[in-house]
């Protein structure tokens, strides 16, 4: 019996580029421009509130049963009996993924997409779990 194994999300230096980009903006016009303070503040406060959680909260646990992603203030689960396949992507679309190297985990109804620095580790315990699941890709 697998118990938990948790790893950790990958976060790409774009997305590193981004935050602190944008932070580095608005402190710039907080103190220099002075210019509507209140919006910039906000903005500030807002821009962390979604950045910071998706950088602190952002693994994939698997075990037996499921592969649970968890991604900022989000939460997705797919049965490891229900997975179908898995191949790699470099989709920007519609993702749970701070990094544009991703797996997709299909399932019969649902998909998951993630980015984890180890993805080679996360597919050999998939395999383990369950050899009847399509591969796709090199890993």
């Amino acid at each position: 019996m697998l118990k938990y194994m948790k790893f950790k999300g990958k976060i790409a230096v774009w997305f590193w580029a981004l935050e602190i980009l944008a932070n580095a903006m608005i402190l710039y016009d907080l103190i220099f421009k002075r210019d509507n303070i209140i919006a910039l503040v906000i903005g500030g406060v807002i821009l962390n509130l979604v950045f910071i959680p998706i950088i602190v909260r952002n693994y994939v646990l698997l075990n037996d049963e499921s592969i649970t992603l968890y991604f900022g203030f989000g939460k997705e689960s797919i049965k490891v009996n229900e997975i179908l396949e898995v191949y790699q992507t470099h989709n920007p679309i519609a993702s749970s993924a701070a990094s544009l190297d991703r797996i997709v985990i299909k399932g019969r109804r649902s998909e998951i997409m993630c980015s984890v620095k180890d993805k080679t580790k996360l597919i050999e315990e998939i395999k383990k779990i369950n050899q009847q699941i399509v591969f796709r890709g090199n890993f």
